[in-house]
């Protein structure tokens, strides 16, 4: 299916000059899209083709599954400038009242939920400073070897941007097993499954995960062992001939909240008062 057939050319057109950045060179640029700015549109665009076309996913149950959490979504959408459509989308879904897609849809496929699966594998997620990956979705014509995953890097270079930016720790996600592997060894980036969690069916992929990222270790993970990926993913370095990265002043507004202060945090910065003294 052609991207542009389930929005009209001339509308895709329209938006995805919306957002363009005025006098970029390069081909391809990130954005970041509220759920409630009508370009994210273009984002939603890119789901409805790509889940149609691999999950058999309708309008209409996607509409159903993600509507609840729409108000505390964003979007990171890939903008072909030259084409103008969309090449590729990620929805992320921010703490909110509304909760988590994937903590919500974890218990009934695979009969725990995740606070089980994290306590397993040793892991202590904060919530507050966790985003979640509801839908990751890549154009179909921006799949091949002209592109070399180049949409696939320029949405994981944007989420490490932002995240850092941000104050944002943890990352979950649901992911269909081919993507996940993609991720891990196409794209280096070190999302992981939880100790003793295996593939089950989900909203129409026949074998997906939940899975979860660390993103301060994987910072100084790649920091350590490739500058350049490092460089590539958390300063926005490397791809810029070929896709204009996220403007990070997009984000404003999206820290996650300061920590509360407790009895122990109060005494520790006393006692570092002191010593200062």
């Amino acid at each position: 299916m052609n991207t542009a057939t389930v929005m009209g050319d001339a509308e895709l057109r329209r938006l995805a000059r919306s957002v363009t950045a005025p006098g970029t060179a390069a081909p391809l640029g990130v954005y970041l899209l509220r759920g409630s700015d009508p370009a994210s549109e273009l984002a939603r665009h890119v789901e409805r083709v790509v889940f149609m076309e691999t999950f058999g996913n309708t309008p209409e149950l996607l509409n159903k599954e993600y509507a609840p959490y729409d108000e505390a979504s964003i979007f990171l959408c890939v903008v072909d400038h030259l084409r103008l459509v969309p090449a590729g989308t990620m929805r992320i879904v921010l703490p909110s009242e509304a909760g988590f897609k994937t903590l919500d849809d974890t218990p009934p496929v695979w009969g725990e939920p995740v606070s089980a699966m994290a306590a397993r594998t040793g892991i202590e997620l904060d919530l507050a400073r966790t985003w979640d990956i509801a839908t990751l979705a890549v154009a179909p014509e921006y799949r091949g070897k002209a592109t070399v995953g180049l949409v696939s890097m320029g949405l994981y270079q944007a989420l490490a941007m932002a995240t850092t930016r941000c104050g944002i720790e943890w990352l979950l996600a649901i992911l269909d097993v081919p993507v996940f592997r993609m991720i891990r060894w196409k794209l280096r980036m070190p999302m992981a499954g939880f100790k003793g969690v295996t593939a089950h069916p989900y909203l129409g992929s026949p074998a997906s995960m939940p899975v979860w990222c660390n993103v301060g270790d994987t910072e100084r993970r790649l920091e350590a062992s490739d500058p350049d990926l490092h460089a590539l993913y958390f300063r926005g370095v490397g791809l810029e001939p070929a896709l204009k990265p996220l403007d990070l002043r997009g984000t404003v507004g999206l820290e996650a909240k300061p920590r509360p202060l407790t009895r122990s945090s109060l005494a520790a910065r006393s006692r570092s008062a002191s010593r200062a003294s």
